[in-house]
């Protein structure tokens, strides 16, 4: 056994112990909200059933219905949900520097897009894990000389993590298996004696490997060598003959790991899942009380007088039982009525399913309010839902989009996937700007805001238009595009704005001009026609015409 297999195998084993106190409350979560995400406590038999003890689907389903939302709000497949952008309005209006953030925006969309929308098939099991387990392991790897990434959804169950000193995730290692034919084929001549041999006697035996992501300085004999000159240190570890059979590095750290929300000095997350646990127990339980109550109306217990022999009882319909009455006709035999009211143990599992569902923010996702409610009831609902998800919106974007997002872009950038950027736009630093449907939403509250203070300057302008001179019109429209989540790509750049104003301004000095022509040449013509008609008033009163106008001049 290797010193630095030794070393990762006691540091899995330290973390490993860590978390032994999430793994009991992660597998009642998993049997009563997840059963595919079992595996922390008991791992289940392939094929094996699972949710064989459930009685009501409620928590599970509220769990897939709050990932679904976050899936289409966040990072859905239909539409743009980010953009790159830098922080200096007028250079990001310079055409240039925009059509480039387009074109690489455009490129790096395309790239989540590929392999048949291989990242949005695995995102939606993060978004589920997330819901119920409070953490979730993402897994970015670049393939060398394809220039592409491939993503997956690690299991939980699998991985341990730990923090560097500002409270990010440095280090995931994960234990997983393989069949000694995948192992040789993988690691080739590198892996044990042992998984060679059985590669070639029972190629189908699995055998256990870690992967230990981590700062290549954390290694000890690895260092910059060790890990290919890179800052994130990448180690396969067989953990039958105990040696590291691959040893290399990443650029960026690879695994993204969000956390719904953390308590003080804890490293995992909580989640709406551990909210609603309680109740999700509470209602299987009435669940199955209540299927047992109704079995009993409908097909009740029988009493019976225990004088006597009496044949087997027929209970199938249109059934005869001989014997089940006396001489006079008395049943010797009638079922067991408790009085049980069914009823009342439904509006209590409803009460339930209510809170449950609550706990997951079922309501919050329901953007749609009632036919009878004002556009500005929808957005004031809109307001609250979106100040109560927010905070962990927040920390879904910091811990998961922004380095994945990240990473994508220097994977491409290195395979040189995207064109070289403007010079403009050298030693600038280009931020992430999301244009989700829930980004767009949270950002509409801006907009609001706008049109409110516009609207309660219109009774103000009645008196005295000056007022609306306090507004720059032109800052004005551009906020609340951006706040109404439009493309920047729709707006003019403040130069071409201005060139349409100078020529909109010289043709209307133009027209103005024409019009004061046209004027003085009908001034002039109508001068003219006075005159004449003045010459020939007077030809007519000086030959004593009569009736003339100039006679008694």
């Amino acid at each position: 056994m290797s010193d630095l297999a030794a070393d990762l195998i006691r540091r899995y084993d330290q973390l490993k112990g860590t978390r032994s106190v999430w793994e009991s409350h992660w597998q009642e979560l998993g049997q009563f909200i997840r059963p595919l995400r079992i595996g922390f406590t008991r791992h289940p038999v392939p094929g094996e059933s699972l949710g064989r003890d459930l009685f009501d689907g409620t928590a599970g389903q509220a769990a897939e219905a709050l990932a679904a939302g976050l899936w289409g709000m966040i990072t859905n497949a239909a539409n743009a949900w980010f953009a790159l952008d830098i922080a200096d309005g007028d250079l990001k209006r310079y055409p240039p520097v925009r059509a480039w953030l387009d074109d690489v925006t455009h490129r790096m969309h395309a790239q989540f897009a590929a392999g048949g929308g291989q990242f949005y098939a695995r995102v939606f099991e993060l978004y589920a894990d997330l819901a119920v387990f409070g953490t979730a392991v993402f897994y970015s790897e670049d393939v060398v000389g394809e220039g592409m990434l491939h993503f997956s959804t690690r299991p939980l169950s699998e991985c341990v993590i730990a923090e560097d000193r500002f409270g990010r995730v440095d280090t995931v290692i994960r234990r997983f298996e393989m069949t000694a034919r995948q192992a040789v084929q993988r690691f080739g001549e590198r892996v044990g004696a042992t998984v060679r041999r059985a590669a070639a006697e029972t190629p189908d035996r699995r055998f256990g490997f870690l992967h230990a992501v981590l700062p290549a300085e954390d290694v000890d004999g690895a260092g910059p060598a060790g890990s290919a000159g890179r800052a994130v240190a990448s180690l396969y570890v067989d953990l039958q003959d105990k040696q590291v059979v691959r040893q290399g590095g990443f650029e960026e750290f690879p695994f993204q790991v969000p956390r719904w929300s953390t308590a003080a000095g804890e490293i995992y997350g909580r989640s709406p899942a551990m909210m609603a646990l309680a109740d999700t127990k509470m209602l299987n339980q009435m669940a199955r009380a209540s299927l047992e109550q109704a079995q009993k109306a409908v097909n009740p217990p029988l009493i019976a007088f225990d004088d006597g022999v009496y044949r087997p009882m027929r209970l199938y319909p249109g059934s005869v039982n001989y014997g089940a009455v006396n001489q006079d006709g008395q049943a010797l035999v009638r079922p067991l009525l408790t009085g049980g009211r069914v009823e009342l143990g439904l509006e209590m599992e409803e009460q339930r399913r209510r809170a449950i569902r609550e706990a997951f923010y079922f309501s919050l996702l329901q953007l749609v309010g009632s036919p009878a409610m004002t556009a500005t009831e929808v957005m004031a609902r809109q307001e609250e839902k979106l100040r109560l998800l927010g905070p962990h919106l927040g920390r879904v974007q910091a811990e998961f989009l922004d380095p994945l997002i990240g990473r994508v872009f220097a994977v491409m950038r290195r395979a040189r996937l995207l064109p070289p950027p403007p010079p403009d736009l050298a030693e600038r630093a280009l931020e992430v700007r999301y244009v989700s449907p829930l980004a767009q939403a949270q950002r509409a509250a801006e907009g609001q805001a706008i049109l409110r203070a516009v609207e309660s300057l219109v009774p103000l302008a009645r008196l005295d238009p000056g007022v609306l001179e306090n507004l720059d019109t032109d800052a004005l429209a551009r906020r609340l595009i951006e706040a109404w989540g439009a493309p920047q790509a729709i707006l003019r750049d403040p130069a071409a704005v201005a060139a349409i104003r100078l020529e909109r301004e010289r043709a209307e000095a133009a027209d103005q001009a024409l019009d004061a022509a046209a004027r003085t040449a009908r001034a002039g013509r109508d001068g003219a026609a006075a005159l004449e008609s003045l010459a020939e008033a007077w030809t007519i009163g000086r030959d004593g015409a009569p009736g003339a106008a100039g006679t008694t001049a």
